[in-house]
């Protein structure tokens, strides 16, 4: 038998009774569980197996190969973020860019922290626009995580220092571009940041969690930045994520 912690990221019914649930573990990663008789246990598995429930699983079998769920404890249900449809959103697509960018049974302790402390910020956050902030810090400490920082403090093509605030952003360079290397390169691979943006595009992941009631972001750059995200970290690494 096998213990671990793990957040549940989605789950899938298996004949008629059993269920497989996707799971980011502490020390392992992401995995896939059967859960034989989940859909007609009453006691067995209550109240751990919706979506973004945070669990201490018992497992038998190599984790790496589909186990078995053999029991499991609720740590923490965040059922505020079920019963609230911006959070419940939110929730998705950050459970989704896991499920894409860190597909495979490898231990990312710094991944499983960063999911559980964003998804407890996103239960006790009530603003919509503060979501879309919170969805965004994630993506840039996540990418950070997985070594896809876009580079922001120098020309991502010579190095060169950057000389303005602002900048224009290449995804196929995967940060900004100083004005010798900017050329021709077309509209549809670049976008303009004003100095805000790039400031938290540089500096964003290193913001610390613990001081999330106090932060402020304005809205629009917010919303430009998240698509930006989404969009180099789809290029870079061949997957569709959500914006």
């Amino acid at each position: 038998m096998l213990s671990s912690r793990a957040i549940v990221l989605s789950r899938e019914n298996f004949g008629e009774a059993d269920r497989y649930l996707q799971l980011f573990t502490r020390d392992w990663g992401l995995i896939s569980a059967l859960a034989k008789s989940a859909r007609k246990s009453k006691r067995r598995y209550i109240g751990g197996m919706d979506l973004f429930c945070h669990n201490e699983i018992v497992l038998r079998g190599d984790p790496r190969e589909k186990p078995y769920l053999v029991e499991l404890t609720v740590l923490n249900a965040f059922t505020g973020i079920r019963d609230d449809i911006d959070r419940a959103m939110t929730a998705g697509k950050v459970a989704q860019w896991v499920r894409k960018l860190a597909n495979t049974a490898t231990p990312m302790p710094g991944v499983y922290s960063l999911l559980g402390q964003t998804l407890a910020l996103l239960e006790k956050e009530s603003d919509p626009e503060r979501l879309l902030l919170l969805q965004l810090l994630f993506q840039l400490k996540f990418l950070q995580q997985l070594g896809l920082k876009p580079r922001i403090d120098a020309c991502a093509r010579c190095s060169e220092t950057r000389q303005s605030p602002g900048g224009v952003f290449d995804l196929d360079a995967g940060g900004l571009l100083c004005q010798n290397c900017l050329g021709e390169r077309t509209v549809a691979h670049t976008m303009h940041l004003d100095a805000t943006e790039c400031q938290m595009l540089d500096q964003g992941d290193r913001f610390k969690l613990t001081l999330w009631d106090g932060f402020q972001f304005p809205v629009r750059p917010t919303r430009n930045l998240l698509r930006l995200t989404a969009q180099f970290a789809s290029f870079h690494t061949q997957t569709q994520l959500p914006v």
